[in-house]
């Protein structure tokens, strides 16, 4: 690769970069509207999520995993805890 292509995939990268900060920053915004709520209403989730995807329940463990789609910043990292844990 030379000097030029690099450069350009370093800025093209820094773009994005710039552009993911500034997704959280209003995503960020967004939430500080919603700090001191009582219930989470349809009006709240669509301001917040983009989607939900729910996969079939596995076979053999009958855990089914949810993923959430967050409006500006997609699918957050997986937690190392299940829902079932956390609802025990």
């Amino acid at each position: 690769m030379d000097l030029e292509s690099k450069l350009e995939q370093l800025q093209a990268e820094s773009k994005e970069q710039e552009q993911q900060a500034e997704d959280v920053e209003r995503f960020i915004r967004k939430c500080k509207h919603y700090t001191d709520i009582s219930r989470l209403t349809p009006m709240i989730l669509n301001d917040l999520v983009y989607k939900v995807l729910v996969e079939a329940p596995n076979k053999s463990s009958g855990k089914q995993n949810i993923h959430i789609s967050y409006d500006l910043l997609g699918i957050l990292p997986e937690l190392n805890t299940s829902v079932n844990e956390e609802m025990a």
